[in-house]
């Protein structure tokens, strides 16, 4: 099979690393190479994005976004295309959708953010998990020391606006993130094995 790029997205706490990671084991099981990622990633670029995000290191909105794309130029470069070439499935968790919907949500011009990041490789399938903000906020760790720049109930509502009207645009799969882990991996495995052409008997709960 050729190699395919799946990317999962959502509101912090939505579950996208829980089902990335299920997702994965459930290509690998149907017999499938598959390589989990993330962004931002564990490299240098990465670091010092997620240092932003956690109020380690103060810089502006605008140079915040293109730390995130310096990391997703060098993500695609050094891991997901080289992976795909070998006909590796690659799942990632978050990719330029979460720039544009948090972007758009710190009120930075989004025809800018669009322009910076519509050259870089589309998904063959994008999955966003829709979750309640209040739900997603319910699930922040209370302690103010460990909050993260969007960990706000108002931010991200207008975060999740954004990912309603993305979701569209690049038609991503809208999957209700709603109901117990297992509910929410069904269906996705669902919409996946439908594009992956994966056969076989596949029982899935309503």
């Amino acid at each position: 099979m050729t190699g395919k790029f799946i990317v999962i997205e959502g509101l912090d706490n939505a579950g996208k690393a829980t089902q990335s990671a299920l997702l994965s084991e459930h290509l690998r099981a149907s017999g499938l190479k598959v390589i989990l990622t993330k962004e931002p990633t564990n490299g240098i670029l990465g670091g010092m994005s997620k240092a932003a995000l956690n109020k380690e290191l103060t810089i502006s909105g605008k140079a915040l976004q293109l730390l995130f794309c310096a990391d997703r130029a060098h993500h695609l470069e050094t891991e997901i295309e080289p992976a795909m070439n070998k006909g590796f499935i690659v799942v990632c968790d978050r990719y330029f959708f979460s720039t544009l919907a948090y972007g758009f949500a710190s009120n930075i011009n989004y025809k800018w953010l669009r322009s910076v990041n519509i050259s870089f490789r589309k998904p063959d399938l994008g999955l966003y998990l829709d979750i309640d903000p209040k739900t997603a906020f319910l699930r922040l760790p209370k302690q103010e020391s460990t909050l993260q720049l969007f960990d706000n109930l108002q931010k991200l509502s207008k975060v999740r606006q954004a990912y309603l009207s993305i979701s569209k645009e690049f038609h991503l799969k809208k999957i209700d993130a709603n109901g117990s882990i297992e509910e929410v991996s069904q269906r996705i495995n669902k919409i996946v094995d439908k594009f992956l052409n994966i056969n076989g008997n596949k029982s899935y709960a309503n």
